[in-house]
């Protein structure tokens, strides 16, 4: 048997047919999925790969591998195909995180990255369809504005809202290897499939110096980690919330979650207790453990903060996809709703690494990619950021950004000190990013 297809589009037709059966029959099963993975698919997956992502530890980049492509997926798809698949070990690097943290990410190597790429489409067209109304992070067509649209329309929906924030203690890297085969089963019966599957699972990770095999959690980082812990977090969390709010909580509820971020809107408070009290319980059922210093229950919506504010109180905030969301008047001050700041620890930690960045950066010569690399994160925050009514902390940023980088040339030294005038010349000719259009949050 020929190890690829004649058909250049038969692996995305392949992957439309699933996605409208899947959308027809909640509890249809796949059985033959192995076989979309044929050479065509392997080399979208190879051009759609950012050769500028960091290398694997066998140093193989994507022009390396492009040298002798054809022969290179041929050999890839055989092992495939034969069952021999093995994916190499994955280093990992720590990246700051916004809150001061350390975040571990998995850095695959390149072929293994395509395979990745391939059964996170498979995976995504089994189940995307099922995914509940709730789910917001790593789909097509939806982003973290949406989500927080989404939160803006049910606490406005209700007069009086009591709120459930959670964070789970390092979802991804706790999540149970066998609780997450069971979930895939439901939908996928392809042996085969689900083997290679685990085997992207339980990639071998380098850690200091030693090789060890990745028994628990779905690596952040790894290309297929996103649909694995939306497919988990689905089945634990969603299904059954959108099951306990029909049979057993009275009042109207809400969700909305952004991978594992979450929040929870209830129109009656002792559902939002009952919750509260049992969710621990059900999520430790899975391996998962909710952040007790991180996770509240508090009163909201607009009568409480009428009501506190006649008191001279203010209504208690809560946080979610960085943002720290609270009550405040209308722009003409003829009712309350829900708005959004960027959270003032992290907004606060981003400053701190874009100063640290450029102390570091005091001895290179090449102050073009110093400043382009500034550029562009600040660009990225400003363009995650810029929603409705959080204007005045994207000013700020923006304002203390330039400073850092005003300082930044200043000890440097030279011949010319920088000035305020010469600094604005020269950020008008790199493009310095302004405020641009703000996404609005209704």
């Amino acid at each position: 048997m020929a190890v690829h297809s004649i058909d250049r589009n038969t692996w995305l037709t392949k992957l439309e047919r699933i996605k409208l059966l899947s959308s027809k029959n909640q509890d249809i099963k796949f059985n033959n999925l192995g076989h979309i993975i044929d050479l065509k698919m392997l080399e979208e997956q190879y051009k759609e790969l950012d050769s500028k992502k960091a290398i694997g530890i066998d140093g193989i980049t994507k022009e390396d591998y492009g040298k002798k492509l054809k022969a290179n997926l041929l050999s890839l798809l055989t092992r495939i195909r034969k069952g021999q698949y093995q994916a190499k070990p994955a280093r990992i690097v720590k990246i700051p995180k916004e809150d001061g943290g350390k975040r571990p990410l998995v850095i695959s190597c390149f072929e293994d990255k395509i395979i990745e790429s391939a059964v996170s489409k498979i995976l995504n067209s089994v189940f995307e369809p099922i995914f509940l109304k709730y789910s917001y992070g790593f789909h097509p067509k939806l982003n973290a504005h949406y989500a927080l649209r989404e939160l803006n329309r049910l606490t406005y929906d209700f007069n009086k809202v009591a709120i459930v924030e959670i964070d789970i203690t390092k979802c991804f890297n706790t999540i149970k290897h066998c609780e997450l085969m069971e979930f895939l089963r439901k939908k996928i019966s392809d042996k085969k499939f689900l083997r290679l599957v685990m085997k992207l699972i339980e990639t071998p990770i380098i850690e200091n110096g030693t090789i060890v095999t990745n028994k628990e959690g779905c690596r952040q980082g790894s290309i297929v980690s996103p649909i694995l812990a939306n497919v988990f977090l689905h089945y634990v969390i969603d299904s059954w919330f959108a099951k306990i709010s029909k049979e057993n909580l009275i009042g109207q509820t809400g969700m909305v979650r952004y991978c594992d971020d979450m929040v929870f809107v209830f129109e009656m408070e002792a559902d939002a207790k009952r919750f509260y009290d049992v969710l621990p319980k059900r999520l430790n059922k899975y391996g998962l453990n909710i952040n007790e210093a991180k996770s509240q229950m508090i009163k909201s919506g607009r009568d409480h903060a009428a009501n506190l504010a006649k008191q001279g109180k203010k209504i208690a905030s809560y946080n979610f996809l960085g943002f720290t969301c609270y009550w405040g008047k209308s722009r003409f001050g003829t009712t309350w709703r829900l708005k959004y700041t960027s959270r003032r620890d992290r907004f606060t930690e981003k400053l701190k690494g874009l100063r640290k960045y450029l102390r570091s950066q005091l001895n290179k010569q090449d102050r073009t990619q110093t400043l382009s690399q500034v550029i562009r994160v600040i660009r990225g925050w400003i363009n995650y950021h810029g929603i409705s009514d959080n204007k005045r902390r994207v000013s700020s940023f923006i304002n203390q950004s330039k400073r850092a980088i005003y300082n930044w040339f200043n000890r440097m030294g030279g011949k010319r000190k920088m000035n305020w005038k010469r600094l604005t010349e020269i950020l008008k000719r790199v493009n310095f990013p302004k405020i641009g259009k703000i996404v609005s949050m209704f």
